[in-house]
């Protein structure tokens, strides 16, 4: 018989066949959104159409996905906040995971500079430099989907990993690794060697800290200086 504490929580299986279906609707919502914009502007390109607009996609899709999520977690009765862990982290594991998560930006960032052709991202210089509208994309790219993966990834996901046996490195790492690959676009290369090592950082920021809120942090900064890194190599 499982205890009161089991029940409030979805079980691993179920937590991972959530979190596939969440991110199934989130995608589909994205395809649904471009599809959109194809018929109401036929004779532009499905490319650039979803390039112009990704910022306004991923607040669509983003809203989305932060709604099934809240859903899922309302059918167990249990408040959005402490199923996530959403609450305010102490002021000195803040400090070190953030200053950890610059020293490896800066790191990252050296290496693309030194090798620029192995980490070279045509997605994310043609998605900036082709946006619509730079506010929408960044409201879209820097807080919208920042939110969602974390909520999804590092809160739902996470949870249901963390309390099963696999518990708190299993967690970091399983989910680490499904982030690092729904993220496949930014090419092989950038997956292994920046996106799962910066991802595992997140994870171990929301394990040692007990709050999502510290990797959203991080995960905000780190798309913000990207966007101003790509900004001023592009203009």
């Amino acid at each position: 018989m499982k205890s009161i504490n089991e029940l409030k929580y979805w079980s691993v299986s179920l937590t991972a066949i959530i979190t596939l279906l969440i991110f199934l609707c989130f995608t589909l919502t994205q395809v649904l959104v471009v599809n959109g914009f194809s018929y109401l502007f036929p004779n532009i390109s499905y490319e650039d159409l979803a390039y112009g607009n990704l910022g306004l996609i991923s607040i669509i899709a983003s809203t989305v996905g932060i709604f099934l999520i809240s859903r899922f977690i309302k059918l167990k009765d249990v408040t959005f906040s402490s199923y996530l862990n959403i609450f305010i982290p102490k002021i000195n594991i803040t400090l070190v995971f953030v200053f950890l998560s610059f020293i490896v930006m800066f790191i990252m960032e050296l290496v693309s500079s030194k090798y620029p052709y192995f980490f070279e991202s045509d997605f994310a210089i043609d998605s900036y430099q082709n946006a619509n509208s730079l506010p929408l994309f960044y409201l879209g790219v820097v807080l919208f989907a920042p939110f969602f993966e974390e909520f999804l990834f590092r809160g739902f996901l996470f949870k249901g990993l963390e309390k099963s046996s696999l518990g708190g490195h299993g967690a970091v790492f399983i989910s680490s690794t499904l982030f690092a690959i729904v993220h496949i676009q930014y090419g092989v290369p950038i997956l292994l060697l920046m996106l799962l090592p910066f991802s595992i950082l997140l994870g171990y920021a929301r394990w040692m800290s007990g709050s999502l809120l510290l990797p959203i942090l991080i995960h905000v900064l780190n798309n913000l200086t990207t966007c101003i890194l790509t900004h001023f190599e592009i203009y």
